[in-house]
């Protein structure tokens, strides 16, 4: 096992589904501007960092609760959700119009959210870059 543990395994993971969820993020954001003079289309989005953030959050919760079940056939009071059934979710948005055709695409906030998902998915390139880059350091070093 490497030194640093579970704990870098866990983040590299998280890490990894927030970039995928990111790339279909841009998809569809990408969609959404393709279509921004399509009649009655409505704007779509994708949601995943609420839910991960939510699930990571319970948790944590679960291990500050001081209830504990005696038999295992107790309902417990609560359980943490597991980051790992968090999955991305397409949404689409009815109740917003931007134009008088039915449209709810702003192609502004549409191209301001591209530029943030892109500069998300690359800090996330880069934080996982550098996790394996310290697990090759751990190995070269643990040789000798």
């Amino acid at each position: 096992m490497f030194l640093t543990g579970d704990s870098t395994s866990k983040m590299i993971d998280i890490m990894q589904r927030s970039m995928n969820a990111s790339a279909q993020r841009a998809n569809v954001i990408n969609n959404n501007i393709a279509n921004a003079t399509t009649p009655n289309y409505k704007r779509q989005d994708i949601t995943f960092q609420n839910e991960l953030q939510r699930a990571l959050a319970s948790e944590n919760q679960y291990l500050s609760m001081p209830f504990k079940t005696t038999d295992e056939r107790h309902i417990p009071i609560f359980r943490p959700e597991d980051y790992r059934t968090v999955q991305p979710k397409k949404i689409t948005e009815y109740n917003s119009y931007q134009l008088n055709n039915g449209n709810s695409v702003d192609i502004d906030k549409e191209m301001m959210e591209g530029t943030k998902n892109t500069m998300y998915y690359n800090a996330l390139a880069g934080r996982i870059t550098k996790e394996f880059n310290k697990l090759k350091y751990i190995l070269r070093n643990s040789n000798n």
